[in-house]
């Protein structure tokens, strides 16, 4: 086996494959500026210690984007998992600084089944328990967004597992194929919602103005539709 005429070919298809996804610069755009949303977030919390993981999701996001835009899909799938994972765990951490701790020494894992409200978990980040603890007026909003970040995991996850059909659409070639393209973007919209959701949730009742006036144009956009968070953020309700 010739070895750089193998990875030549690959390259080509990729470069191929990266030019055909540049022409949805607008839907990567959105991407981009999430990232954006992610590190000003860590920015107006990172005297905590564990806000830090916010750099890391991020980082992941333009690692799963990378790979997306280079039609490596199923590493673009994976990431993104991840990315919602490290995003949701900064918020869990908040409040469980023990587990932080281990999980930076390496001693824990990121589990997912703590993060979000289950038939054997009522205590997760989207509870009623949490909403009253945190932000009592969006109490009627966290069972809409814990059942759509359960459904983000799960279709990332068969990804992450390669249950049987993600081989029937995602072959050993590198080639554009519009509809991962889209699945994705689907996902990403989804997430970007329920992590800055998330945030508000947990934080945004204790930042002061000059902090929340540093998220005000990227949460208006992204939960501009909440009533309760406009009222905060001093717009219209």
């Amino acid at each position: 086996m010739d070895l750089y005429q193998y990875y030549q070919e690959i390259f080509d298809s990729s470069n191929i494959t990266m030019n055909e996804s540049l022409k949805k610069a607008d839907e990567l755009a959105k991407v981009h500026a999430f990232v954006d949303d992610l590190l000003t977030w860590y920015d107006v919390l990172k005297p905590r210690e564990e806000a830090v993981i916010l750099t890391y999701a991020a980082g992941e996001l333009q690692l799963s984007t990378l790979s997306l835009v280079a039609g490596l899909y199923r590493q673009s799938f994976t990431s993104l998992r991840l990315a919602l994972e490290l995003s949701l765990s900064t918020i869990f951490f908040s409040t469980n600084e023990l587990d932080f701790r281990e999980w930076r020494n390496g001693e824990r894992d990121i589990y997912w089944q703590q993060l979000v409200c289950t038939d054997s978990n009522t205590q997760g980040i989207f509870s009623s328990r949490w909403a009253k603890g945190f932000f009592p007026e969006l109490i009627d909003f966290v069972k809409e967004y814990n059942k759509i970040a359960k459904d983000v995991y799960r279709d990332l996850s068969e990804f992450v597992h390669g249950n049987a059909y993600t081989w029937e659409v995602n072959k050993a070639h590198i080639v554009f194929n519009d509809a991962l393209f889209k699945k994705w973007l689907n996902n990403f919209f989804n997430l970007s919602q329920v992590i800055s959701f998330a945030l508000c949730l947990r934080f945004m009742k204790s930042l002061d103005s000059q902090k929340l006036h540093r998220l005000e144009s990227h949460l208006l956009e992204s939960l501009g539709h909440i009533e309760e968070i406009r009222r905060i953020l001093g717009g219209s309700v």
